[in-house]
């Protein structure tokens, strides 16, 4: 049947679904970092505890979790074997049952800690990990979340496979969130939770989750999470919409807010399932979850991903105006300047990367002698730096050279930080200087490039 032409309008081509279409996923959060057994008896706190009480929350329904640790004093812990711990736990009895880190940065704000729980392997690997998409207040504290720390925990979960929980206060981080994914740090097909009713943030009212929920795209994944008195009005509101749903003790301790009567996990569970049926919405199971996720499967990355290619003639433009962001484009010879600094592009000897389409980088080479590579014009477009690109060129740029039976390489470049991740990364040592020649490229203020170079 046609559809009719005002409802495509309506719709913008994407027809309503109903609430019953797809199994619900409950992802239950179960400790967090701030309640405490004084204020709710039935927190997990412990490592036993915790996984005893994942267990009745997955057998009551839940799909998911959410999972903090705790130091023995009960404060948040960052310590992967705490984790593994917990992690391992769980499994032995719920294989299938989803598994999200948190890399809450609220107690401990350096990358090195936020990120130690991205490096367990085996069962105690998680399938997901916490990705707050920017800094908030809290009602007692802020929440930093700083740009290059969202990009370099989005970089190593890319690394790992570990799927990021989207976490979404306002309209703002969703937003960054698209910016995120056009960089190539995030997958095609993401998962995140729309946080409502928290105190600086988005209200907890259904127009406002309607109001995110508008801007979802269609392959992507959401749950509606409510904090304190909003949560079940949110999880009911998301269950309806046909979205998923957040639930548990960190966000909200009671089960009858007005009447402050204390919650067990299990049983805020057991309530939306029991809501769910009148509903219509058929309960995930872990198995389920994993495939609606596409947990473990490699194209949800690599579709997002820059895409290493040698350089055709119709890639030219577009390289030339990233090497003119950074001071790098050839310049060609003029009656005053008949010899000028070049930084030649030869196509056979060069790559770009693309992205969406877009070229965003490129690296060359030449060849000024038998056994000698001159590598030269490596640049990125400014707007996507830190996906490691610029590796991932050089990368294939080396690989190349040592095909070809060249047991030289030699780079000159002008940027300290340039210097430290070659020498850093690669290998390469410092053999001197060189005066360069007008126009100056590269760094106006620098008259000299600094000559590296690596034994193959």
């Amino acid at each position: 049947m046609n559809q009719h032409p005002c409802q495509a309008a309506l719709y913008g081509g994407n027809p309503p679904q109903t609430s019953n279409e797809k199994p619900l996923i409950i992802n239950t959060c179960l400790t967090g970092n701030v309640l405490s057994k004084a204020r709710n008896p039935h927190l997990p706190v412990n490592t036993e505890e915790i996984v005893e009480d994942a267990g009745k929350a997955i057998e009551a329904g839940a799909s998911m979790l959410h999972v903090h640790a705790r130091d023995e004093d009960g404060t948040p812990s960052w310590q992967p074997e705490r984790f593994a711990r917990i992690f391992e736990g769980i499994r032995l009895h719920y294989p299938d049952v989803v598994l999200v880190a948190t890399t809450s940065g609220r107690q401990h704000g350096a990358l090195e800690y936020r990120s130690a729980v991205l490096q367990m392997e085996g069962t105690a690997k998680p399938d997901m990990a916490s990705l707050t998409l920017g800094s908030l207040n809290f009602p007692a504290q802020p929440s930093i979340n700083a740009p290059e720390i969202i990009q370099q925990l989005c970089a190593v979960m890319r690394e790992r496979g570990i799927l990021p929980e989207l976490e979404v206060f306002d309209l703002g981080m969703l937003n960054y969130g698209f910016y995120l994914q056009r960089k190539g740090l995030l997958p095609n097909d993401c998962y995140v939770n729309l946080m409502l009713g928290s105190l600086g943030t988005v209200p907890g009212r259904v127009q406002d989750l309607a109001h995110l929920v508008q801007e979802i795209p269609r392959n992507w994944h959401w749950a509606g999470a409510g904090i304190g008195r909003y949560q079940l009005a949110v999880n009911t509101a998301a269950i309806v919409m046909g979205g998923h749903v957040r639930v548990g003790l960190e966000d909200n301790p009671y089960y009858d807010y007005a009447r402050r009567i204390d919650a067990s996990n299990a049983q805020l569970v057991q309530r939306l399932v029991r809501v769910a049926s009148e509903l219509g919405r058929p309960i995930s199971t872990g198995l389920q979850t994993r495939k609606q996720l596409r947990l473990g499967d490699s194209g949800n990355w690599s579709a997002t991903r820059a895409v290493i290619r040698k350089m055709r003639p119709g890639d030219l433009d577009a390289a030339q105006n990233i090497l003119a962001q950074w001071n790098m484009a050839p310049s060609a010879p003029t009656a005053a300047i008949p010899d000028p600094e070049r930084n030649d592009i030869e196509l056979p000897n060069s790559f770009v990367a693309e992205l969406g389409g877009r070229v965003v980088g490129i690296a060359s080479y030449l060849v000024p002698e038998t056994d000698l590579a001159e590598t030269c014009g490596l640049a990125v477009d400014p707007d996507y730096l830190g996906c490691g690109i610029g590796q991932m060129l050089q990368d294939a740029r080396l690989a190349e050279i040592r095909s070809r039976g060249l047991t030289r390489v030699r780079t000159e470049t002008d940027r300290p930080e340039v210097i430290h991740w070659y020498m850093e990364k690669f290998g390469y040592r410092c053999s001197g200087t060189r005066k360069k020649k007008p126009p100056y490229l590269g760094l106006a203020d620098c008259g000299h490039w600094t000559v590296l170079e690596l034994n193959l």
